[in-house]
């Protein structure tokens, strides 16, 4: 068996490399171990109902998914700008669209923090906002908390606002996050704004296979090992011109020993459905993502999906994704009824007759951005071997995205340049 490049595995960085690959010509044999494809991002429909195993958020800011899945191709639901954080008893607004830096905090309307405190984060989400994702990126390596005593903030901004919101959108209750990160994810708040595709995130990966000609993928075909010419896997040995290892972080590590190793979180997303009249519209009458900003809150994130895509929960029903990390999964009803009586705070609804349509757990689920953390890890190992995913960028749909444009990229480089040569 012999293609120009095997890819190995079929979750979105995979699966985007292929069509990359496949639209510049050259043949493609995609190797995926499980039954399906889309990896952390799929989805699966529930009596009506879409649901996956995270609650993933994208970000109409995004640009490796503009340039790959064009934003319209995924019927985008918006949801309202920046995010709602629940604390004392109120559900305060953070995010708007500065237009000069002494508006970009006060447009929040918030009472937390100090004078000083609002005019140095107004600075800084103005120049978030004015720059680039990649200036966000670019800043010295140094860990969230250091930062922001260094930036002067105080510690009730800190805790009320900028530990929550970290800890809703990256698991990093303790801010160990790179400040690099941090701004990156900032910026969400002054651009764009978060969103959830209008069929479920498994349209991501649908999209990519049509793009794919017949016989391209090979699901249920689990790898053995991999060389830069080759690889071998439960169909025989496959002879190659490059080789891409687009696995789950772990199962890299596994095929290519000395591949760094990154720290990951583990994600529970619980699924709960109810009436949609049920839950009080949003003021803004816009949807919101909700962080619970109370300490030892079970609840990191929620929001009610169906509101920005109604075509995820049938008519006049609402569908709710949650969002818990770090919970060991072993006991997951006691989580449940945790987290619904935290609900029916967050929501202002009674949550008394909400049905548990599905509690999804992912022990090694997110990548974390923990100081010193690299956004740019190389793909190309040796000329012939590659790897790509949410491993090696920003640990998200836009950075497994991102990871395969540049293993592509790479793929094509060194081939055409072994061509040449030739």
């Amino acid at each position: 068996m012999r293609a120009d490049v095997c890819v190995v595995g079929g979750g979105i960085a995979g699966l985007a490399v292929a069509a990359l690959l496949v639209a510049a010509g050259l043949t493609v044999t995609v190797l995926e171990a499980q039954d399906r494809v889309g990896g952390r991002a799929r989805d699966e429909r529930i009596d009506g109902f879409t649901v996956s195993d995270g609650g993933h958020l994208l970000h109409t800011s995004w640009t490796a998914l503009q340039r790959t899945v064009p934003p319209a191709g995924l019927a985008l639901g918006g949801f309202a700008p920046g995010v709602r954080v629940f604390l004392d008893g109120r559900r305060m607004r953070f995010g708007a669209a500065p237009i000069r830096p002494q508006q970009a905090f006060s447009t929040l309307r918030t009472p937390i923090g100090s004078a000083a405190d609002k005019a140095r984060l107004s600075k800084l989400l103005y120049r978030l906002a004015a720059g680039g994702a990649e200036r966000a990126l670019a800043g010295p390596e140094q860990s969230s908390s250091d930062s922001f005593a260094v930036r002067g903030y105080s510690v009730e901004l800190v805790d009320r606002f900028l530990r929550p919101y970290l800890t809703g959108l990256a698991a990093d209750e303790d801010l160990a996050t790179s400040i690099r990160g941090a701004d990156w994810l900032l910026r969400l708040l002054v651009r764009g704004r978060f969103a959830v595709p209008g069929e479920g995130v498994g349209a991501i990966a649908r999209e990519l296979v049509r793009r794919l000609p017949q016989g391209t993928l090979r699901l249920g075909t689990r790898v053995h090992s991999v060389r830069a010419d080759r690889v071998l896997c439960d169909a025989g040995e496959i002879r190659a011109g490059a080789v891409v290892v687009a696995a789950d972080p772990y199962t890299a590590v596994e095929l290519l020993p000395g591949l760094h190793e990154p720290r990951m979180r583990a994600v529970t997303t619980l699924w709960h459905v109810t009436d949609d009249a049920g839950i009080p519209p949003d003021p803004e009458r816009a949807p919101s993502v909700l962080v619970d900003g109370t300490a030892g809150s079970p609840v990191a994130r929620t929001a009610v999906l169906s509101r920005a895509a109604p075509a995820l929960a049938p008519p006049g029903r609402a569908l709710v994704a949650t969002t818990v990390f770090g919970d060991d999964g072993k006991q997951l009803p006691a989580l449940d009824r945790a987290v619904l009586d935290r609900l029916a705070e967050l929501h202002g609804s009674t949550t008394r007759y909400w049905e548990t349509l599905d509690i999804r757990h992912v022990e090694h689920a997110l990548v974390t951005m923990q100081t010193p953390h690299n956004f740019a890890r190389p793909v190309r190992l040796i000329k012939g071997l590659y790897v790509c995913g949410d491993h090696r960028d920003l640990p998200n749909v836009e950075g497994a995205l991102q990871s395969a444009h540049r293993a592509a990229a790479a793929v094509l480089e060194d081939l055409r340049g072994r061509r040449q040569s030739a």
